[in-house]
């Protein structure tokens, strides 16, 4: 029996905190939205559009977050809805980067055009969101900065050039970025997932089943034995993950890479 449950809930809570969670329409952005949420905090969701998510019922982002039409490869969109919430909830102090796109070919078959896309999307965009975000934390006087890098960052896996090395980059930049915000009450962390039940990650099942000439369950099971733990990890788990970062409980980090790969990567 918890002798202080309160104590351990107050680590949690996120109240009077409003956060920004990029690429929240589906899969680990309304994970992490609606855990934000129901930590406390005042939640928007930004994402290119909103649409229902076709997976299970629990991946579906909260009625209860706000939803706001955003680029993040466009800094004036970016400061358009950076604008609007802080005309709207008063200020902005908490920022998740977790928009991405994957794509995947070896190195002789690269197709530059999707290479930079991936790149604008997963570090380009995770730049011009922090640099956006920065000086109304600053105002603040408190801000907490979450990065959504990979597993795929610290792996050599083939055919993975585009995105392992944006999030390679992702997970650089949390360092320098950690050390450099940190005399401003900011800190910067990033969390480094293996393998996500998304819809991303449903279409690299059914990619890979096709590969290997197999079953849905075939093409799970490649995945599946790449992880120590024989699982995928949960949308929920992400999010649990963030609020944790943004808490009480993440005051003593910065400059941090998590791993939650169910020991597919050690740090």
């Amino acid at each position: 029996m918890v002798k202080d449950l309160m104590r351990f809930a107050n680590l949690f809570d996120l109240t009077g905190h409003v956060a920004i969670v990029t690429g929240a329409a589906g899969g680990n952005g309304a994970g992490i939205a609606n855990a934000l949420y129901y930590a406390g905090a005042v939640v928007v969701a930004a994402d290119l559009v909103f649409r229902p998510v076709e997976i299970k019922e629990n991946d579906h982002l909260s009625s209860e977050v706000d939803r706001m039409i955003m680029d993040v490869t466009d800094e004036r969109s970016i400061k358009a809805v950076y604008k609007k919430v802080k005309e709207k909830y008063g200020k902005l102090d908490i920022l998740v980067n977790n928009a991405g796109i994957i794509y995947k070919d070896p190195v002789d078959q690269l197709k530059m055009e999707r290479f930079k896309q991936v790149t604008e999307v997963n570090l380009h965009g995770v730049v011009n969101c922090t640099s956006c975000a920065v000086p109304y934390m600053k105002e603040a006087g408190w801000g907490r900065i979450v990065n959504i890098s990979s597993s795929q960052a610290f792996l050599a896996s083939e055919a993975y050039s585009a995105y392992a090395a944006s999030k390679a980059a992702v997970s650089h930049l949390t360092r320098v970025w950690g050390n450099e915000l940190a005399e401003d009450n900011i800190l910067v962390n990033a969390l480094c997932p293996c393998y996500v039940k998304t819809p991303m990650m449903e279409n690299s099942i059914k990619n890979k089943a096709a590969e290997l000439h197999t079953d849905a369950a075939g093409g799970r099971k490649y995945f599946t034995d790449l992880i120590p733990t024989h699982r995928l990890l949960e949308i929920e788990e992400i999010g649990n993950w963030a609020v944790l970062l943004c808490g009480e409980l993440g005051a003593a980090m910065t400059g941090s890479n998590v791993s939650i790969t169910c020991g597919q990567v050690t740090l």
